[in-house]
């Protein structure tokens, strides 16, 4: 594990430096997307910043909720205030709080939440990519034990590179939805929420960390991946659908 850099006097943690790195450079992609998608330049940065503190504390809520029966020695351990910067985060808690930061800064500039939302989700992956790598320095969000090809040393064991192999992907899936970005891009969240729910709901038996919280057989993300898919499925097959038959009235 690689939890800090040490540079002179200053120690930095790797895990917000890894997001906040994922956010600059995300936002610089928006930047670019913006000007060919013919979005207002100017609001980019503070759009980004608003995501930003909605997807903090999304993550940290639903991290709470989840690990509500422990909530009582979190607290003894860590007190008000470290709670909220020495524990950690659940991805689904900040997608949905990035999700309403959206809505609302949609409706506060006035804005079609069909012209924010497919540009704001087009760099997700990309975001999410650099804060998986981070959960590796930190050694969180660990995988199975492993030894096998590309096994990483993890508290006092090899473990299956989860962290590595779900950031690939997310690199792999933040290319796709750039296709889709220009040649259609109302089906943007579609594929990402298709492509990320599947993506998770695999990597959730690869993993070996139990903090995340269990439904039965399931952890609460792999219940949250299946549902998005199946949610996102029966949306993709009305509105196929809804198309074709305009298409046929027409």
């Amino acid at each position: 594990m690689f939890p800090e850099i040490h540079f002179f006097n200053l120690i930095i943690p790797m895990y917000p430096l890894c997001v906040a790195t994922g956010f600059l450079i995300g936002t610089a992609v928006l930047y670019l997307f913006a000007y060919k998608c013919d979005f207002p330049e100017k609001l980019v940065f503070p759009l980004m910043c608003f995501i930003e503190l909605a997807v903090i504390l999304g993550g940290k809520i639903l991290f709470l909720l989840i690990n509500i029966h422990n909530l009582t020695k979190i607290f003894e351990k860590f007190g008000f205030i470290a709670i909220f910067t020495k524990t950690g985060f659940v991805f689904y808690g900040g997608l949905f709080g990035g999700f309403i930061a959206v809505l609302v800064f949609s409706k506060i500039y006035k804005i079609s939440l069909n012209e924010i939302l497919p540009l704001v989700i087009s760099v997700t992956p990309l975001i999410h990519a650099f804060g998986r790598i981070g959960c590796l320095f930190v050694g969180c969000c660990y995988g199975i034990e492993y030894d096998g090809f590309c096994s990483v040393r993890l508290h006092g064991v090899n473990r299956f590179p989860v962290q590595l192999l779900e950031s690939t992907m997310l690199l792999v899936l933040f290319v796709v939805l750039q296709v889709f970005l220009y040649k259609s891009r109302n089906r943007v969240p579609f594929a990402y929420f298709l492509g990320y729910g599947t993506l998770r709901f695999f990597c959730e038996f690869l993993r070996g960390d139990e903090s995340r919280g269990f439904i039965g057989q399931f952890s609460v993300s792999a219940w949250i991946s299946l549902i998005i898919f199946v949610v996102t499925f029966i949306a993709c097959f009305v509105t196929f659908f809804t198309q074709l038959s305009k298409n046929r009235v027409s």
